[in-house]
């Protein structure tokens, strides 16, 4: 695929270009318009002209010398050419007008009429006269050729009055591009501040039209530095952790003053490798969180009940009971993984602390995803709900997992956008709402 050409250049080429389409448009549109303004004017002046001949015939009753004389005068005077017909048959024409002349004349309805004889084109007017005159009716011509040069000046000043708009636009049309454009400058910069290191993320405050594309560019951004700071963390725990655990069993084991390690130092070994088996396994979890990601989609509804059909062999005593109006193939914008581990976690502790059931709703409002799961346990204070959040902590040391696995819900739910919120249910246990925005 070819390389787009710059936005600025881009705008500036079609702007010429329709700026002189525009330009062109104007000029013939305005030739056509003073072609028919000159024409309304010349109809209107030739028949002021055909009137006032026609009303001096016949209100002195001339003879056909002395119509002659006048139609002469005429011709020095507006130097046109005359046809006078009569209605005998007559025709007296003025010293200008040819036998070629006449017969085109002839031959044309009465109206504004058009002759055309190569450069000597004859523009006119042919009136009739009344049915109670002598006369039949009366021709005025003038060439055209002299009006074209009348003109041609007008047209000159509209060639060059319609060349200093283009001008005046084309300038419009830079100085629109370089301000609609300007703020494209400043993102470049922000990226270039960003790629030194100066900043740690763009500036949110930009036109609407790019206001989506850094918004989500600060989201990915956000994200890797969580996810980095999360590894991080992760890779510190591990070693100081499996260094610890290595270290004890080795002390156990390397204790030359003994045959064997005793029975209290081999259940010590084990408590030692299951508590490091079950951390690793807690923070494996952790670092496959992937986050909002582009282009994932995923299914809710048939997420949930492969989870539930899951718990429900872990927890064979328990009910799990899924509440929704949205459709089996209903999908979100999400990592397929980030959900069911989200809800794996969620069910899990319901399943450990209800006494018999959890209920699961899924609910779509407000552009914005909730999920609802209430059990029937013995609940969770305000106070430890909000320790809970906390990384690593748990409520009960002999039920295994229940902090931990919210501790990952909050992690999901961080890397999503999303919030949680642990409050009562209406049986008297607990009640865990997560919110998942739609990415703007």
């Amino acid at each position: 695929m070819a390389a787009q050409k710059s936005i600025r250049k881009t705008a500036l080429q079609y702007g010429a270009i329709f700026s002189l389409l525009y330009f062109l448009l104007i000029f013939f549109s305005h030739t056509f318009v003073i072609d028919q303004l000159s024409n309304e004017s010349r109809k209107h002046r030739l028949g002021k002209e055909v009137e006032s001949l026609r009303a001096i015939i016949e209100t002195e009753s001339p003879t056909s010398s002395e119509i002659s004389s006048m139609v002469d005068r005429f011709q020095l005077l507006l130097e046109h050419a005359l046809i006078v017909e009569m209605k005998d048959g007559s025709v007296i024409t003025s010293n200008n007008v040819d036998q070629k002349k006449l017969r085109m004349v002839s031959g044309k309805p009465a109206g504004f009429i058009k002759i055309r004889r190569g450069a000597d084109d004859l523009l006119g007017l042919k009136q009739d006269a009344p049915i109670d005159s002598s006369l039949s009716s009366i021709t005025i011509l003038e060439m055209e050729n002299g009006l074209a040069e009348q003109s041609l000046g007008a047209h000159l000043n509209l060639l060059t009055a319609s060349a200093l708009l283009l001008v005046v636009l084309l300038t419009l049309v830079a100085t629109t591009t370089y301000l609609a454009l300007k703020p494209i400058g400043r993102i470049k910069e922000d990226l270039q501040r960003l790629q030194s290191g100066k900043q740690s993320r763009l500036n949110p405050h930009v036109p609407d039209e790019f206001s989506s594309l850094i918004k989500q560019l600060n989201n990915l951004l956000e994200l890797a530095s969580r996810r980095l700071e999360r590894h991080r963390r992760l890779n510190s725990d591990l070693s100081h952790m499996v260094k610890t655990s290595i270290s004890a069993n080795l002390a156990i084991l390397s204790d030359t003053n003994s045959l064997s390690p005793s029975r209290d130092d081999v259940g010590f070994m084990i408590s030692n490798l299951r508590d490091l088996n079950r951390s690793l396994s807690y923070r494996m979890s952790k670092a496959d969180i992937s986050g909002r990601q582009m282009g994932q989609i995923c299914l809710p509804i048939q997420i949930t009940s492969n989870v539930v059909t899951v718990m429900e062999k872990i927890f064979p005593d328990k009910h799990f009971r899924i509440s929704t109006d949205l459709p089996n193939d209903f999908s979100w914008p999400m990592e397929r993984q980030d959900l069911s581990e989200l809800l794996g976690n969620l069910l899990e502790n319901g399943g450990k602390w209800c006494q018999t059931t959890v209920d699961i709703s899924i609910s779509l409002a407000a552009s914005a995803l909730t999920i609802k799961v209430a059990d029937d346990g013995s609940g969770i204070s305000p106070e430890s709900a909000e320790k809970v959040m906390n990384r690593g902590c748990r409520l009960d040391e002999t039920v295994n997992g229940f902090g931990l696995g919210l501790s990952i819900v909050y992690e999901i739910l961080e890397d999503n956008f999303g919030q949680m919120e642990i409050g009562s249910s209406k049986t008297g246990g607990a009640e865990i709402t997560v919110t998942l925005p739609f990415p703007e």
